[in-house]
């Protein structure tokens, strides 16, 4: 999509816009602007928006998992010996594919899924700095 067909879509395009970060960012930066709160929210998320400011993230580290404050419950990856790394997030339990695949679900959508996609990440690579795998 260019420029003007993000800025007159309707709001539910232009958060999704915002939190892409694909997306421009002379586009991200007019997005920051949005008269809709969602969409100033999923741009402000985005590493690629000027003035971009990540957020402090706290995280619990056991042997067995890390664990970060998600937007309901406490997100999980678990970490066990000869068994790949799985996710648990309330009532969820499977691998990272299964957690996209709900994340962008039409159920969900009632929060944005750049939102929650960026607590998976940080998820991801806090893991990964502690159980280098």
């Amino acid at each position: 999509m260019e420029k003007n067909e993000i800025l007159n879509s309707e709001w539910v395009v232009r958060s999704s816009a915002a939190g892409n970060p694909n997306t421009p960012v002379d586009v991200l930066g007019e997005l920051s602007k949005d008269s809709e709160w969602v969409v100033r929210r999923s741009a402000a998320g985005n590493p690629n928006t000027p003035g971009y400011t990540p957020s402090d993230e706290e995280f619990i580290v056991t042997e067995t998992y890390v664990a970060i404050k998600g937007t309901n419950h406490l997100w999980y990856k678990h970490n066990y010996p000869n068994v790949a790394p799985f996710y648990t997030c309330g009532c969820f339990c499977g691998s990272r594919e299964q957690l996209i695949s709900r994340i962008y679900s039409i159920n969900n959508l009632s929060i944005d899924p750049a939102v929650r996609m960026r607590i998976l990440n940080a998820l991801d690579q806090k893991f990964k700095e502690i159980f280098r795998r």
